[in-house]
């Protein structure tokens, strides 16, 4: 039996031992430099960042250029990622639901290099990941040219690119994300570039031009850069995003920035908009200088996930970039988180893509303070409003909170709006009466406060800030414009002061004929039921019925109305004098109040959109 280490050493004599310690140190110092060195050699001058501030490492670099951060010509930087780079990446996937990396690329061609920005050749650019399949079994890069033919990447023609440019490439969405994470990326490029920068991000796709480094963002399918910004290919967001919206799952947005140069907006006499062509629908974009930034819901298109097109006008627009939507609420029967969006395109948005059966709940994407309920039918709106509405504005019933029987046959209203002091007085009028409010009032209850209309007070709610509308879709298309219109013009009135001073200085001076004639017209509607008295709800009313429609429609508007027969038997006289003034005093209340809101929310009488489509 062979003798064990240890009694072999007991067995030496002392300066033996000595020796022989001295001898196995110097041998692991060596070692151990060894292997530092060849760790050093690795490292990249570029770190990782996670763009929440979660992580930061340096990235091991498997090539020189990787080393050094700089491709001289017609090169490649190999970047290779590390165990702790990878659970950084899934970890804020977990987080955010997507991920992706990002680049940030400074293109510095040499003066010899320079000479082939005006040639024919197209100047290679790319940007694509490594996997499994570029590294031998023991963890070894394969040296050879990537990418190869099967390989997706981004790519762009350095001939068109700005000196400073940010890519980034998304990961693919699944619930094993660990499997679809890369072992690390590259860079190509042809002529002198320089890896400035590298950061874990949320996936987006789109480009950005609004700051003074263009951003382009893809999906997991790669793509090609269009420097000139007047297209991009959406396809790959199936891959990244939810495609379809339910309670616990949102579809993704499109934010688009609008271009700040004045010669490129709209005026009221000359409108001017940008045309997109999205897989083959159209959409109108207007430029407004009341505007910068609109949304565009992925499930109010037909093919929100296809080719993008800017046909008209691309210089209006600086941004197109699509995002995922975070949820904090999830697993509910209600949802009580609205999609933000134009109200242009609330009126046809698919009800395939609500995200539950009864209602769809918005927001007006430049107004958050404003909800917008779109429901199923009349049976679900009067189950969230009449009572309200009764109790706010129907005559003999204001103020009190009617029973069901009460309400038994009757009738709200096709549409409503409400501010957020009225919400609070009825909310708190039941909770002072123990008055029993259906399941869908006190849904609405909770919207409210969720969404910060309302702060809670114990069973009590302070009004905040805010106001809401309804429409229905049980009622038809013609008639939902101009209700639609109607109640959103009714928030503005409720949220700017300076509006409805400035209504209520027309209110007391247009001709006061036609105003007496429209006042006439509430009375001898009895289906309405204002409340002719208050005079704050004929302020508002008076500017929402005329601001309703498109100032070139409004005055034969009220001409036909001043020829029902209800009308002409409730104020023959009144009526007679619309028909025989052709109604122009609303034609001039209209362009008196859509000088207004023009210059301050570009927006004109009929029309609050700044989204249109065909």
């Amino acid at each position: 039996m062979s003798m064990k280490i240890s009694e072999w050493f007991k067995s030496l004599p002392k300066k033996f031992k000595v020796l022989v310690l001295i001898i196995c140190a110097v041998v692991l110092l060596d070692f151990s430099l060894v292997i530092g060195l060849e760790a050093g050699n690795k490292k990249s001058a570029l770190r990782i960042k996670c763009s929440d501030g979660t992580g930061s490492s340096v990235l091991m670099a498997l090539n020189s250029a990787a080393k050094k951060g700089r491709i001289i010509e017609n090169g490649y930087a190999y970047y290779k990622f590390s165990e702790e780079q990878k659970t950084l990446l899934k970890e804020f996937y977990d987080d955010y639901d997507s991920v992706a990396i990002l680049l940030r690329l400074k293109i510095s061609p040499t003066t010899k290099q320079c000479l082939l920005l005006d040639g024919e050749n197209p100047l290679p650019l790319e940007f694509g990941y490594l996997g499994e399949n570029d590294f031998t079994e023991k963890g070894k890069f394969k040296k050879q040219v990537y990418p190869n033919a099967k390989r997706i990447v981004i790519q762009g023609d350095e001939r068109y690119a700005p000196e400073l440019v940010d890519i980034s490439f998304a990961l693919q969405r699944s619930e094993t994300i660990e499997k679809f994470i890369p072992m690390g990326f590259f860079v190509r490029s042809a002529l002198r570039c320089y890896i400035v920068d590298a950061a874990i991000v949320p996936s987006q796709i789109g480009f950005d031009v609004s700051t003074g480094i263009p951003f382009y963002a893809f999906g997991y399918n790669g793509g090609k850069i269009d420097f000139e910004n007047k297209s991009f290919d959406f396809t790959g967001a199936t891959m990244v995003f939810p495609v379809k919206n339910n309670a616990v799952s949102r579809m993704p947005e499109f934010t688009v920035k609008l271009s700040a140069k004045s010669e490129y907006k709209s005026t009221l006499e000359n409108p001017v908009y940008a045309d997109f062509n999205f897989g083959g629908e159209k959409i109108y974009i207007k430029n407004v200088n009341a505007a910068s930034t609109l949304k565009i819901p992925a499930g109010a298109l037909k093919a929100p996930f296809s080719r993008m097109d800017i046909t008209a006008n691309p210089e209006c627009i600086s941004s197109v970039l699509l995002g995922g939507v975070a949820l904090k609420n999830q697993n509910k029967s209600f949802i009580d988180e609205p999609i933000k969006t134009d109200p242009g395109l609330i009126q046809h948005y698919r009800q395939s893509n609500w995200r539950i059966e009864d209602y769809e709940l918005f927001q007006w994407d430049r107004y958050p303070e404003i909800l917008i309920f779109d429901t199923k039918d009349y049976d679900v709106q009067s189950k969230f409003f009449t009572r309200l509405a009764y109790f706010v504005e129907k005559e003999g019933f204001k103020g009190r909170l009617a029973t069901d029987e009460e309400l038994e046959g009757k009738h709200g209203y096709n549409a409503h709006d409400y501010k957020v002091d009225d919400l609070a007085r009825f909310f708190n009028k039941a909770v002072e009466e123990n008055f029993q409010l259906n399941s869908y009032e006190l849904n609405l209850k909770k919207i409210l406060i969720n969404n910060g209309l309302f702060e809670a007070d114990g069973l009590f709610v302070k009004p905040i800030k805010g106001e809401i509308a309804s429409i229905s879709r049980q009622t038809p298309d013609w008639s939902r414009t101009n209700l639609l219109t109607h109640e959103l013009y009714h928030m503005v009135f409720f949220m700017d002061e300076e509006f409805r001073n400035y209504t209520t200085a027309v209110y007391h001076t247009c001709d006061s004929e036609t105003l007496n004639f429209l006042i006439d017209y509430f009375k001898s509607q009895p289906s309405l039921g204002y409340d002719t008295n208050d005079q704050y709800l004929m302020y508002t009313e008076f500017m929402a019925y005329v601001m309703e429609q498109r100032t070139n429609k409004v005055a034969k508007s009220f001409v036909d109305k001043a020829s029902w027969g209800t009308v002409m038997k409730f104020t023959p006289d009144r009526a007679a004098y619309i028909r025989q003034t052709q109604g122009r005093g609303f034609e001039d209340i209209s362009n008196a109040l859509t000088d207004f809101v023009f210059d301050k929310y570009g927006i004109v009488a009929g029309n609050l959109a700044l989204i249109t489509r065909y």
